[in-house]
């Protein structure tokens, strides 16, 4: 179907009305002791600061939204990397702002919860004296690259 004729979306609550929520898919749940050994230096944040990218993926019929979180505590570092996958019944034209949008105001507030909840379990499960929470909102500072740039 060529772009001429799709459906023409122009508001997140127009694209809210079409897309419906269709599964999610975590990608990564992990986490690392360090237990007195030197923590690894590989690009890891500072300890105490969560790192929170927000990703976003277009194909015409399904949008992906997924966010990876990567904290570094003084026990140990832990990831969680969740996408949430909306299905549309027609081919749709999105701009990336509409786009943007939706995956800030829709689509991470459905994955939060998740990832919260990857990055407290597998702390728990890590015996983690202090157990990391992650905010329940997103941050002026969270990333949201271009649809091309989604991974």
């Amino acid at each position: 179907m060529t772009d001429s004729t799709a459906r023409k979306i122009t508001t997140v609550d127009e694209l809210l009305a079409v897309a419906q929520l269709n599964r999610i898919q975590y990608f990564e749940v992990s986490g690392r002791r360090f237990d007195g050994f030197e923590p690894p230096s590989d690009g890891l944040p500072d300890e105490g600061l969560a790192q929170v990218r927000l990703m976003q993926l277009f194909d015409g019929k399904v949008i992906a939204a997924r966010a990876r979180a990567e904290v570094h505590a003084e026990e140990g570092a832990l990831v969680a990397d969740v996408a949430a996958f909306f299905h549309a019944s027609e081919e749709l034209s999105v701009t990336p702002d509409v786009l943007a949008g939706f995956v800030k105001r829709v689509a991470s507030p459905i994955i939060r919860p998740y990832l919260r909840e990857a990055i407290h379990g597998t702390a728990m499960k890590l015996g983690m004296a202090e157990v990391p929470l992650l905010a329940p909102l997103d941050h002026a500072g969270d990333e949201v690259p271009s649809p091309d740039s989604a991974g």
